[in-house]
């Protein structure tokens, strides 16, 4: 399975000012750093998860089609942009949407086939079918509080702890964000 993102969020899970309260700076001295720091704390905390955070869109691509579902990285899947694939002649051709369903409320999404449908044949290929999609619990404001304040939480460690070589032993998350991500955290993967 190859992943490739389409359209990155917008905006950070969390804002400039945010982290900057949550730190307790004053000023904007050390803003590069701070964002930094957001970013490197989401993605840890996304990675932690095997969730994206914001709307962003993702194409997966697969050699062949599977014999049943597709099970699709990242949720929460938002929704299913397009399922293409190349046929026998070389020529990228789009599955209508009434053939397959869209499983949003699983974890993780699938796409799966409507009643009395089959996939059709795709050319022996690498990356043969390809799926777009969208996942991703909205703007910053629709992520739950408790990964907001998690991604505070690391930021905060990685703001007090600027050397590869800590004071105090380091986690790969501090243990409060990870007890306030664990709810979150997807244990079956796609793929």
């Amino acid at each position: 399975m190859g992943l490739a993102i389409i359209q990155a969020p917008a905006e950070p899970v969390v804002t400039l000012d945010e982290t900057r309260l949550h730190l307790r700076v004053d000023g904007y001295d050390e803003s590069d750093l701070i964002e930094a720091l957001v970013e490197a704390a989401t993605a840890q905390a996304e990675a932690f998860c095997r969730r994206r955070f914001l709307t962003q869109q993702w194409r997966v691509t697969l050699d062949a089609f599977p014999s049943g579902a597709i099970a699709l990285p990242w949720p929460p899947l938002v929704s299913i942009e397009s399922v293409a694939y190349v046929d026998k002649d070389g020529v990228v051709q789009t599955v209508p949407p009434g053939d397959y369903v869209v499983r949003t409320a699983e974890t993780p999404g699938e796409v799966g086939l409507a009643h009395g449908n089959s996939w059709p044949s795709a050319r022996a290929e690498p990356g043969a079918v390809r799926v777009e999609f969208t996942c991703g619990y909205g703007a910053p404001a629709a992520v739950p509080h408790a990964i907001r304040r998690a991604v505070l939480l690391v930021v905060g460690t990685l703001f007090a702890n600027r050397e590869t070589v800590a004071p105090v032993a380091m986690q790969p998350i501090p243990h409060a964000a990870e007890w306030l991500l664990g709810p979150y955290r997807v244990l079956r993967f796609a793929g």
